[in-house]
Formats: structure tokens, C-alpha cells, sequence
């Protein structure tokens, strides 16, 4: 600024000087034609126009155009800068959406492999219940049937005691206590195999 300051008192020294020159040659009030003066004040006008624009040239332009290319080199990298960022926003927000749909598939596969293992424990359960059903009912089975032989063993025995006390009194002596035994494993056999046929 302070030889931009220097250079207008150059140039307005240089614009009154050029003014006195042309209004004495002019006759008193000048006639005020820009182009009127002599072949020197021209060169010295030249000069100073050159002079002025070296001095704007390496004092006003030369700063402003830097200035200008490191606000544009400011600009670029802030554009970069911003694209990078935006990039990597995309890239974090594509990462971020793939791992949220692998947890989706993960929680999908977690809820089917848990409908199917319920499915497997209730179908071992209806299996185990069936056979501990049918087991049950085997034993009870079985137990019926022993009972029932047992039942029929013992009234056979009665029914045998019986008819050896009854056939005592009609022979009218004691029957003996082998004869009374084997009489009751006769009658016994008798009712049985009466009973199985």
C-alpha cells in the first residue's frame, strides 16, 4: 500500500505538471484536448504509464493473483477434503447396512434353528410319552393277566378242596392228606386245561 500510495503522488505530480505545460502553450485557458502537447511529454507519459504499471504489477497484481491461486489450491483441497469425507460417510453408511442385514440373516437363522429344535423336543416328547403310555399299559396288562390267573388258581383250589371234602363224605371216610393233594393238582389241571380250550 505504501508504494501504491507513492506511485498516485507520482502520477498526479506528473497530470499537474502536464497541465501547467499545456495550458501555458494553450493561450491562457487552455483548450483542453488531451492529445495537445509535445513528443517529450508523450515519452514522459509513456514512462510514467509503464512505471505505473511495472509498480501495479509486481505490488497489486502479482499479491491478488497469488492470493487468488491459494484461495483456489484452498478451495480444491476443501473440495477434496469434503469428497473424501463423503466417501467415506458412503463407505461406513454401505459397511453399516451390510452388518445390520448379516443380523437380520443371523437372527432369521437363530429364530428357524429354534423352531425346529422346538419342534424336535416336542416330537421326542410325544415319542417318549407314547412309549412310556404303551409300557404302562403292557404292565398293567400284565398285571391284569396275572391277576386273573392267580384269581382263577385260587378258585380252583377252593373249587378242588371242595369237592375232595365233598367226595370224602360220599366214600365216607378221610381222604388222605397226599391223596387230597393230588385230587386238588388233578382238579386243578382239569379246570385249566378246560378253561384254555
Amino acid at each position: 500500500m505504501r508504494y501504491l500510495s507513492v506511485l498516485l503522488v507520482i502520477v498526479a505530480g506528473t497530470s499537474v505538471a502536464w497541465g501547467a505545460q499545456t495550458g501555458g502553450h494553450g493561450g491562457g485557458g487552455g483548450s483542453g484536448d488531451v492529445f495537445a502537447g509535445t513528443f517529450a511529454q508523450s515519452i514522459a507519459a509513456a514512462i510514467v504509464f509503464l512505471i505505473l504499471l511495472t509498480v501495479l504489477w509486481k505490488f497489486a497484481w502479482g499479491p491478488i493473483l497469488t492470493g487468488l491461486q491459494d484461495r483456489e489450491q484452498k478451495i480444491k483441497a476443501d473440495l477434496d477434503q469434503a469428497q473424501a469425507a463423503a466417501d467415506e460417510a458412503r463407505a461406513t453408511l454401505e459397511q453399516y447396512q451390510r452388518q445390520l442385514a448379516e443380523a437380520a440373516a443371523e437372527a432369521g437363522r437363530i429364530i428357524e434353528q429354534g423352531k425346529a429344535d422346538a419342534h424336535k423336543i416336542a416330537a421326542s416328547l410325544k415319542d417318549q410319552t407314547q412309549a412310556e403310555i404303551t409300557q404302562i399299559r403292557q404292565r398293567a396288562q400284565a398285571d391284569i393277566q396275572s391277576a386273573k390267573q392267580q384269581a382263577i388258581s385260587d378258585v380252583y383250589a377252593q373249587a378242588a378242596t371242595l369237592a375232595t371234602g365233598v367226595a370224602g363224605q360220599i366214600l365216607g371216610r378221610e381222604v388222605k392228606a397226599a391223596d387230597h393233594q393230588r385230587l386238588i393238582d388233578e382238579s386243578i389241571a382239569a379246570m385249566s386245561e378246560s378253561a384254555s380250550g
